[in-house]
């Protein structure tokens, strides 16, 4: 399975239109979230529209910069994972929409307790998968998560999560510049960066996991 990793678009569609070949020969297009720069749900839908011109298999969570509205629109066209389980190719896949609370004032954030708990409710539904992928915005606490400034903007919930349950990959984004592959416990931590600014993820799904860095010039 192929998978095309983005995150943090913030309303971008020039790099969707560069990706093009990327994005059509990916089985999926993860989107981690941050989908818009307005928080609208309007914003959301021409981003969408947009990538939607070269694939629909879409897995998607929204991000702390988008509003709620943007999270019940990926949900109406299914692409929506927060706090929901698939199953695709015997491959489970979990999302985590949103960030922990962050040092301003966003559209969408959520306790840890909540975390924890829309963490669980994913999971439950993937028990019969091979393995599973998590797709959380907000990346665990202290792996790829130091902003410029030096602080981590990761969640203690995902962090906790991850050393307790086998997780194969975490795909995420949120803190920009933490953009890269670390490995944590069982997990492999892909922040994808800013597709704003044209940084994305490659993965392949098979005997092994590898995840490569790119990045579309526009």
């Amino acid at each position: 399975m192929k998978l095309f990793a983005i995150s943090d678009i913030h309303g971008a569609t020039k790099p969707i239109n560069k990706a093009a070949p990327l994005i059509r020969a990916a089985d999926w297009v993860v989107v981690a979230g941050d989908i818009t720069h307005t928080k609208t749900r309007t914003e959301a839908a021409d981003v969408l529209a947009c990538l939607e011109q070269y694939s629909t298999r879409i897995l998607a969570v929204h991000g702390n910069w988008d509003r709620l509205e943007v999270k019940e629109l990926l949900e109406e066209k299914g692409y929506s994972l927060h706090g929901n389980g698939r199953i695709l190719d015997g491959i489970g896949f979990i999302g985590m929409g949103g960030s922990s609370p962050t040092p301003i004032k966003t559209a969408t954030v959520y306790t840890e307790n909540e975390i924890d708990l829309i963490l669980r409710a994913g999971y439950e539904q993937v028990g019969d998968a091979s393995q599973v992928i998590l797709i959380s915005h907000v990346p665990p606490l202290g792996v790829r998560d130091r902003s410029f400034i030096g602080l981590r903007g990761g969640s203690r919930s995902v962090k906790a999560f991850l050393e307790v349950n086998p997780v194969s990959l975490c795909v995420c984004g949120h803190i920009h510049e933490a953009a890269g592959i670390e490995r944590f416990c069982s997990t492999l931590v892909a922040n994808s960066g800013s597709f704003k600014k044209g940084h994305y993820m490659s993965i392949e799904i098979g005997p092994d996991l590898v995840a490569t860095r790119g990045r579309v010039v526009y």
